[in-house]
């Protein structure tokens, strides 16, 4: 049986300018360290910013039941949900494992818990704007994927009855 990797806990980061969606973002680690990290547990929408991948709005768009525009339409709502969220210092839990996409510089997985404690894929998942896909780990806080990944389920599930952000 293979053991997950080890965390390691950047404190005090803040989102640099630059490259950013809802789960994908640079982050200012160190006064000159910068790192693209991507969430694990979700993806949200494309934004209209980026429309290179008609496919994959197709597939998100499919996954909320609305249309492309409004699909990215979400993903203008997650990038700015994200960048307001983190507005203020974080946490960066990574255990550097690297996370495929377009970005011209390396992507790693990562966990974000913002400055109030909650965990940035929980946020994005209950107001409706990112959808449960993508690479699963345990958390740092010791609960196992599965016991996250339920969590986000209920989330979405209420968002969904909400009619919140991509499912209106």
């Amino acid at each position: 049986m293979a053991t997950e990797p080890a965390w390691e806990k950047l404190e005090n980061c803040s989102l640099a300018p630059g490259y950013r969606d809802g789960d994908s973002f640079l982050v200012r680690i160190k006064p000159r360290t910068f790192r693209v990290f991507r969430l694990y547990f979700v993806d949200a929408p494309e934004d209209s910013a980026d429309q290179r991948f008609p496919e994959r709005i197709d597939a998100q768009a499919a996954y909320f039941g609305v249309t492309p525009e409004r699909s990215m339409a979400a993903g203008d709502e997650a990038a700015a949900f994200t960048a307001s969220i983190l507005s203020t210092p974080f946490t960066v839990w990574t255990c550097w494992q690297k996370a495929p996409g377009a970005s011209a510089q390396q992507r790693y997985f990562a966990m974000i818990e913002t400055g109030n404690g909650d965990w940035l894929d929980s946020l994005l998942v209950a107001r409706g704007l990112a959808r449960i896909y993508g690479k699963r780990i345990s958390l740092p806080d010791g609960s196992t994927s599965r016991e996250h990944l339920a969590e986000l389920e209920r989330l979405e599930e209420r968002a969904k009855t909400q009619r919140l952000g991509a499912w209106r």
